[in-house]
């Protein structure tokens, strides 16, 4: 942050949120791919049986409960009623649309495929 002022509402940062999401990304391809990967990931744990897929499915469900903590946090850097972070939210306006659009988007994929697919 510009003027180096400590802040004492243990509030996350972007910045640091940023990183998380990063660390979360990682786990799965690029959007464009989302689809592909997850019908093949999906078949292969089918064809190893209903345990593996119901492993592989489980693991989806842990990724969408990691990116809600995630926008949640991001939500409290939002709403935090610390000055300090308040006006530094005003600088990282794009970082903070940037995480929510990926963030919001891969755990509503992950949710709808795992509705279905456990159909």
């Amino acid at each position: 942050m510009e003027n180096d002022i400590p802040c004492s509402c243990n509030t996350l940062t972007l910045q640091s949120i940023e990183i998380m999401v990063e660390h979360w990304r990682k786990d799965w391809t690029p959007e464009e791919m989302w689809n592909k990967v997850y019908e093949e990931v999906l078949a292969h744990a089918r064809e190893k049986g209903e345990q593996e897929t119901m492993v592989f499915l489980d693991e989806c469900g842990r990724h969408i409960w990691e990116g809600r903590i995630l926008l949640d946090n991001i939500r409290d850097v939002v709403h935090t009623n610390c000055p300090y972070c308040r006006e530094q939210v005003k600088y990282d306006v794009i970082l903070l649309y940037d995480m929510l659009v990926h963030v919001t988007s891969k755990v509503k994929f992950f949710e709808v495929k795992v509705d279905v697919s456990r159909m």
